[in-house]
């Protein structure tokens, strides 16, 4: 029974420690938001703050695929080579070759691209935080699993399996809903509920096997 307790124990501490990665970075990916302006009396020596420069479209390029349309934009800037961003339908109607638009450049990249109320963020892909996140989901629902069901001679099998499954569903939510920056709280809470159906059936599975 001690070792049972000690696996469930091991099993959800594991699991925490992802789920506070996960909200790391998802803070990382949306710290431009909150990034005090470069210049100001708040941009102290030291802090990571946000700059503006205005860019200028050079090229529009709509990709038609088997999900919908995808289309982007060339924007030019003073300072560096042109790139291509992401933007929605709308922001890609309301702009035209020669029309300047907003950069918003945090820790020496383009976070985010603005015109008159549209908003394309070009987010950071953070796969290392993503990747450990997803591992230690993984680990944490075995363990678990394998504490709450004891380790049946023919289902043991069945914590492993079921925690792979997690490390791959773990790793591609961790990368979409990292970028995606909704409200925490969702953000944070369908991973959980997520994470609690699969190890709760693995447990039941185990059990049963």
């Amino acid at each position: 029974m001690l070792a049972r307790t000690l696996l469930v124990l091991a099993g959800l501490a594991t699991t925490v420690l992802g789920f506070s990665w996960f909200v790391e970075g998802h803070h990382a990916v949306g710290a431009y938001r909150h990034a005090p302006v470069c210049g100001t009396a708040e941009a102290t020596p030291g802090k990571d703050c946000a700059l503006h420069e205005t860019g200028k479209v050079t090229a529009g390029k709509v990709d038609h695929g088997d999900n919908g349309a995808t289309y982007r934009l060339t924007v030019a800037r003073e300072t560096a080579p042109k790139r291509t961003y992401t933007v929605g339908e709308a922001f890609y109607d309301d702009v035209e070759v020669g029309t300047d638009v907003e950069l918003t450049l945090f820790r020496g990249r383009v976070a985010e691209v603005s015109y008159h109320g549209h908003r394309a963020q070009n987010p950071i892909t953070p796969w290392l935080t993503a990747l450990k996140v997803a591992l230690l989901a993984g680990l944490g629902s075995a363990l678990t699993a394998h504490g709450l069901a004891g380790w049946r001679p023919g289902a043991r099998s069945i914590p492993a399996s079921v925690g792979a499954l997690v490390v791959f569903l773990s790793l591609l939510g961790s990368l979409v809903f990292m970028a995606t920056q909704w409200p925490l709280a969702v953000t944070l809470g369908i991973p959980v509920l997520g994470w609690l159906a699969l190890t709760a059936g693995s447990t039941s599975a185990s059990r049963d096997g």
